[in-house]
């Protein structure tokens, strides 16, 4: 299996968490920054513009307090004030801001009022998310000097939290998670519809069904290797269906000869019954050729064409120029008329089966026969250090036909005539014998040149 794309589901999944996740920090970073309360600069100043109030008030009693409830309730501070002698002036707040270092009765107790000790802290959403700064409210002091006397102002903000700024971010975050989710489902769910929806119209017989998923990932190559093995199908079905009208076809032509040589022989004398039989006989051997060839081609095609079905090549040492002898025998046999000339010109040493080795050099050359109109046109056979090569000089093939020269029942010939070719499973049966024996057929012709099909077998 290939490895995985670099835009496959993995490569999609990790984009889309890492895009998630940033924008749920950026989420959390803006509700953080709404919600934060004021830090230590936003309170010092509002410190300061408190004291430019109440500091020409100071000394007045009657005018102060009421300026101090207008700080708390327009500004959201605390404040209260203190003299040098940090007893308590003025407040705005129960309890007074600072009153954990004053005593019951306003004395001072411990050290004075003021910042607390060490660095300052801004208060920011940055200390909130990253030093956790949601403690005590923060405390400023700012000191004031009215007609000569000094004071200490302590100031403290009351603002609460705003609900709405949480609410929106926690909103946020949830659109965030559903939008990865949907883009995860349409990734996922769609394709997977799709190849559900072809996988149902293929097995309900619809042939054409095809996923067409045209994605870059492992879901496009699932669809792409249905749609393969769909393809797969409808020509494995088709070819079934051509091969039961082809065999059909050629019992039928040879058993109607039968027939009417043996209706002519029940209606005439011995002597032509007699003349009969080698046509009969001729007959039944094509027959008998056409069933043979039709059941080795279906144990080659249902086991692959590295082992035939039902049985195993039966392989041993054979001298190349020995199967070409006997091929020659037996096609001069059935062949007198027809020159075959044999050129050994390296002898090798294979490791086959003689059988259908033999075979196949049969075919090659009954083929030569059936296309060479000219029986005097010879035929040549050449044994090689490769392997085997048949010539011929007959009517040779088209550049259109060549390539489907290798499929079942296909002929060159269309009239299917006795003398014209046969059922169109000879090349087909020296490819599928030759590639099981780890070899391979290659074929050249031209129109009115002739042919030439080479056998090359491994040493």
């Amino acid at each position: 299996m290939s490895a995985p794309r670099r835009h496959g589901l993995v490569w999609r999944f990790l984009v889309l968490g890492v895009a998630q996740l940033v924008l749920l920090v950026l989420t959390a970073v803006i509700g953080a920054r709404l919600t934060a309360p004021p830090g230590l600069k936003t309170l010092r100043l509002e410190a300061e513009a408190a004291a430019t109030r109440v500091q020409p008030l100071l000394g007045d009693p009657a005018k102060l307090q009421p300026e101090l409830d207008a700080l708390r309730d327009g500004s959201g501070i605390d404040v209260s004030i203190y003299d040098a002698d940090e007893r308590l002036v003025a407040t705005n707040a129960r309890p007074p801001v600072g009153a954990p270092f004053m005593h019951g009765d306003g004395g001072p107790r411990g050290p004075p009022p003021g910042p607390p000790p060490g660095p300052p802290l801004n208060g920011g959403w940055f200390d909130m998310i990253f030093r956790g700064n949601r403690g005590p409210p923060l405390d400023t002091a700012v000191p004031l000097e009215a007609r000569g006397a000094h004071y200490q102002l302590l100031a403290r903000s009351t603002r609460r939290v705003n609900p709405w700024p949480v609410a929106f971010t926690a909103l946020a975050a949830l659109l965030v998670v559903a939008l990865a989710a949907l883009l995860a489902t349409r990734w996922l769910v769609n394709p997977l519809r799709q190849l559900t929806r072809a996988a149902r119209e293929l097995g309900a017989g619809d042939l054409r069904a095809r996923t067409r998923l045209h994605r870059n990932d492992e879901l496009g190559e699932v669809g792409r290797a249905f749609d393969e093995m769909a393809e797969r199908v409808q020509r494995l079905l088709l070819a079934e269906k051509e091969l039961m009208a082809n065999v059909s076809h050629e019992l039928r032509t040879p058993l109607s000869r039968i027939r009417v040589a043996l209706d002519l022989a029940a209606e005439a004398d011995a002597a032509a019954a007699r003349a009969m039989l080698p046509e009969i006989n001729l007959d039944l051997d094509e027959l008998e050729q056409l069933l043979d060839d039709v059941l080795t081609a279906s144990r080659f095609e249902l086991s692959g064409r590295e082992q035939p079905a039902g049985f195993l090549l039966r392989k041993e040492k054979i001298a190349a120029s020995e199967i070409a002898r006997r091929a020659k025998e037996r096609f001069v046999a059935r062949h007198p008329e027809r020159p075959l000339e044999l050129d050994v010109r390296a002898d090798a040493q294979l490791e086959a089966d003689p059988v259908l080795l033999r075979r196949t050099v049969e075919n090659l050359l009954e083929n030569a026969h059936k296309y060479s109109p000219d029986t005097q046109t010879p035929v040549l056979l050449v044994v090689s250090a490769g392997g085997f090569e048949v010539r011929d000089r007959g009517m040779g093939i088209s550049a259109d036909d060549l390539p489907r020269v290798f499929t079942p029942f296909f002929r060159v010939e269309k009239s299917r005539s006795r003398g014209g070719g046969g059922v169109g499973l000879g090349l087909t049966l020296a490819r599928r014998i030759v590639e099981a024996h780890g070899g391979r057929v290659d074929i050249e012709s031209a129109l009115g040149v002739g042919t030439t099909v080479r056998v090359s077998l491994p040493g």
